[in-house]
């Protein structure tokens, strides 16, 4: 899931940040941060393999597939925001559900033997829920998260109450081929930010006047899950790599209630992703944001989000209560 819409308007801000503050305190703030992300989760032994997880609240079970790059962390903000809360590393988060935020193989601690395709990414799911004791769950896939959500769907019908995509990547996906479509000037802007995306000092910047920001607390968890692409890399990797093998998927076998939210001008995952599964899934609903780049799911969380609640409580409704 990229951010560029969100970063380049605080990176201007951000740039001479670094030139002001040591670089000792970055140090320290890179270490201590490095830590934390690589504590403040759990990792759990599978029929499948190891899969790293956070979770939080009570109630009905919501699995997050984090998007390209990500982790656990970006599943994380994205929960967040849906249980309507702002950034405070101290609290203890509650909510009307259970929210699991596992990391897809390659990022973080999940080794990519865990599973490399999209269906071996939704087995690993449904292996998760196993460990976890959790019968059913509805699964979001945000962005690059969606070819594992479609699978958990059409691989485990009876265990999906929901599927929700949100800005999904739904059919075949080549970044290469996108950059062909694009004009000189697109390309290089691109490369550009594809190099400083993965710069952690620049985070840093960001990060700290995002602190200066008043309600900057849920952007600021966004951000913070693309930190450290050393232990995001492999992921990303396969994740390109996996794309661009989708040719088509079986959307009219998804049995679960489905809903579609997507910018009609993302130009990441164009929204043609989104028709793909709402002309083929039964039944399925589409929220279309118009104008909407690819976050538009998370810059315009006060129309999205409730929408978002109401469609988990009816595919609750329809398909069986796991409250606990």
């Amino acid at each position: 899931m990229r951010v560029r819409h969100l970063f380049w308007p605080l990176a201007l801000l951000a740039g001479g940040v670094m030139a002001v503050r040591g670089r000792a305190t970055y140090k320290g703030w890179w270490e201590k941060e490095r830590a934390r992300l690589l504590t403040e989760s759990h990792v759990v032994q599978t029929k499948l393999g190891s899969i790293e997880y956070q979770r939080f609240g009570k109630g009905n079970v919501v699995l997050i597939a984090h998007g390209t790059p990500g982790g656990y962390d970006q599943a994380l903000a994205c929960a967040r925001v849906m249980a309507n809360m702002d950034h405070d590393s101290n609290a203890n988060y509650t909510s009307s559900y259970t929210y699991i935020a596992p990391s897809r193989p390659g990022y973080l601690r999940t080794p990519i033997e865990s599973g490399r395709t999209p269906e071996e990414q939704a087995d690993l799911f449904a292996a998760l829920l196993d460990e976890l004791g959790e019968e059913k769950a509805a699964i979001i896939g945000i962005s690059g998260g969606g070819p594992s959500a479609i699978q958990f769907a059409l691989r485990h019908p009876q265990r999906c109450q929901g599927l929700i995509m949100l800005s999904g990547v739904t059919q075949h996906y080549d970044e290469d081929e996108l950059k062909q479509e694009m004009s000189p000037f697109g390309r290089w802007y691109r490369g550009l930010y594809e190099r400083l995306v993965i710069y952690d000092p620049m985070y840093y910047s960001l990060l700290r006047l995002l602190r200066l920001i008043p309600n900057g607390g849920t952007l600021h968890n966004l951000l913070s899950s693309c930190l450290f692409f050393d232990i995001r890399a492999i992921g990303y990797t396969n994740d390109m790599e996996q794309f661009a093998r989708i040719t088509t998927y079986p959307l009219a076998e998804i049995q679960a209630p489905t809903l579609v939210v997507h910018g009609t001008s993302d130009d990441e995952v164009p929204f043609e992703h989104a028709h793909a599964v709402v002309s083929q899934v039964p039944g399925a609903r589409l929220l279309a944001l118009p104008g909407g780049k690819h976050l538009a799911f998370y810059t315009r969380a006060r129309q999205v989000m409730p929408r978002i609640q109401d469609f988990l409580n009816y595919s609750s409704s329809m398909r069986g209560s796991t409250s606990v």
